[in-house]
């Protein structure tokens, strides 16, 4: 089902593309600059609104990994805690002293969401396998 949702995407891109290269097209042939030019404005808002709007689900999805982590494979570290920013930066830390810092980055698509931990592996598995999570919104 994912596959059919990401073409539905790639389609709705299509779609609001198309009045703009026929207007293009239309005003190349008939050398109409001036109402070629203000329908092609007007044909890159919904176009510009719909890749916005795909974006802010991104960074949505995104923000629902920050918080904190209790990892339980790091190396030499029992208790280590991985904290995830929103501002994709994150810092691995036992009891306040900083072991390893960097930035973190997020990739999704139909089915799939992986959190990329620097260069060092993903969320969830090898090194950064955790037990809990206290998301953003989570009392501390």
């Amino acid at each position: 089902m994912s596959a059919l949702g990401e073409l539905i995407v790639f389609g709705i891109y299509v779609i609001l593309i198309i009045p703009i290269l026929l207007t293009l097209i239309v005003c190349i042939k008939r050398k109409k600059k001036l109402s070629g030019t203000l329908f092609i404005i007007i044909s890159l808002i919904p176009l510009a609104l719909f890749s916005y709007s795909q974006y802010q689900n991104h960074r949505d999805a995104e923000l629902d990994y920050v918080g904190i982590y209790d990892l339980t494979e790091y190396p030499n570290c029992d208790s280590c805690i991985l904290k995830l920013n929103d501002d994709n930066t994150y810092l691995v830390s036992i009891e306040g002293s900083k072991i390893e810092h960097g930035k973190w980055n997020f990739r999704s698509g139909g089915d799939y969401w992986i959190v990329d931990i620097g260069e060092h592996g993903t969320l969830g598995s090898g090194r950064f396998k955790y037990t809990t999570y206290k998301n953003r919104s989570s009392k501390e």
